[in-house]
């Protein structure tokens, strides 16, 4: 059997500030909603899979790091100078705001958090399919 990713779904409290976060941040583009349901947006993640922002009335998170959504590009450094004009802060694996990790397999990182506390990992990992 072979499997790959189709869908990431978060739960949100405020759906249009999640979908203008996500869009302005990524750069995602709004998709055909199978559901047709109001309070759920699909966007483009990538060539073929999915994000799924589902809003909800309460939502009490306490997501550890270790659990994210992880992202890779070619070009970390943009990202970052893209994350800097957006003002939105960016943290190494143990925290430090600003800085960058370098994984043990070379890959550099970092860390957001979305409006709802969701850790999302982009790194530069895209590099290696070059």
């Amino acid at each position: 059997m072979k499997f790959s990713i189709d869908h990431y779904a978060i739960n949100v409290t405020d759906l249009q500030r999640s979908v203008d976060y996500y869009q302005s941040v990524f750069g995602i583009k709004e998709i055909y909603n199978g559901t047709q349901l109001d309070h759920i947006k699909w966007f483009r993640l990538g060539d073929q899979q999915e994000l799924h922002i589902i809003s909800v009335e309460e939502l009490n998170l306490q997501i550890p790091k270790g659990v994210h959504l992880a992202l890779t590009t070619a070009n970390l450094s943009i990202f970052i100078n893209h994350l800097n004009a957006l003002d939105i802060p960016y943290y190494d694996w143990p925290g430090k705001k600003g800085a960058v990790s370098i994984r043990p397999d070379t890959i550099e990182q970092i860390y957001i958090q979305d409006p709802d506390g969701y850790w999302i990992e982009i790194n530069d990992g895209e590099k290696r399919f070059k």
